[in-house]
């Protein structure tokens, strides 16, 4: 593949509405998983992430956790270029599988993973998520 090829395929991705959809999804689902997380256990980000085993839990120096990571897919403005989608889907599956009886939230949340996984049908390995 020449470099003008290269060029080409990559603007055609970063200007993708399918990627742009699919990046927002992500965040909506992210979103979702822990509000659902939350009204279903009645516990934070942090408990989410310590009991999923899915994301990482650091520990400053005064004893204080944060979800780093975590933090990044809840929000389009910080979303990763590149995310780690089966951890978006991971997330949501746990969620829901921890879920007692049913909510509107979590039926909110099984909806926007279904439309996920109809983007994700024909995924595209290199799409690029934009701001």
């Amino acid at each position: 593949m020449n470099s003008k090829q290269s060029r080409t395929d990559m603007v055609e991705r970063l200007f993708d509405p399918v990627s742009s959809d699919r990046c927002h999804l992500g965040v909506q689902v992210m979103q979702l998983s822990l509000a659902c997380w939350q009204e279903a256990t009645s516990r934070d980000r942090k408990d989410l992430a310590r009991q999923s085993g899915l994301w990482n839990l650091y520990t400053d120096i005064n004893g204080h956790e944060r979800t780093q990571t975590l933090d990044k897919y809840l929000s389009e403005e910080t979303f990763p270029r590149r995310p780690r989608w089966n951890r978006i889907y991971a997330t949501a599956r746990y969620v829901l599988s921890a879920g007692k009886e049913s909510s509107l939230l979590c039926d909110q949340l099984k909806q926007m993973l279904e439309s996920l996984d109809k983007i994700d049908e024909n995924p595209s390995d290199k799409s690029i998520c934009i701001r």
